[in-house]
């Protein structure tokens, strides 16, 4: 024990305080600047990137996934709209695909869970179309401003 307290210099304390408060940190959630900084001063001090993934893990919270239709229903429910309905043209339209994508004889293109045409809803563009939040919160709105006939096309299919 004696001659481990011989080699120990005041820079292995900086570097266990630096590594303790970072892990006692990211354990909170903080990230970004102050992981960074971190994870720099690890870097620095012990030269190696694998020895820093080892002992710097960061933890994340795990995060429940949810599948499309849980979305939906979450949103829907959030928003004042039917998630049954929501669900029922989103499935229709999409078989509840986020990344559904159609191209009609006319030469639009149908986008997204709920099959946004890109030109008749040119103010939906491809980042809210493909994004299951953005997109639902737009169907949504929609419903809610008494346009769901803009589905009418598929009405067959959902309106049971």
């Amino acid at each position: 024990m004696n001659d481990f307290l011989k080699r120990f210099q005041p820079i292995d304390l900086i570097a266990v305080i630096t590594i303790s408060g970072g892990l006692v940190l990211r354990g909170f959630g903080v990230d970004g600047l102050v992981g960074t900084i971190l994870t720099a001063i690890v870097l620095f001090y012990f030269g190696k990137k694998e020895i820093v993934d080892r002992i710097v893990e960061k933890k994340l919270p795990e995060a429940k996934s949810e599948t499309v239709e849980e979305a939906i229903r979450r949103i829907a429910k959030d928003e004042g709209v039917d998630p049954d309905r929501a669900v029922r043209v989103a499935k229709c339209e999409s078989g509840l695909n986020p990344a559904a994508r159609g191209i009609n004889t006319t030469g639009s293109i149908d986008r997204g869970l709920f099959q946004w045409n890109d030109q008749l809803h040119p103010e939906i563009t491809d980042e809210v179309a493909f994004d299951i939040e953005k997109s639902t919160r737009a169907f949504c709105k929609a419903v809610k401003a008494g346009n769901l006939y803009w589905w009418n096309p598929s009405k067959k299919c959902w309106d049971i």
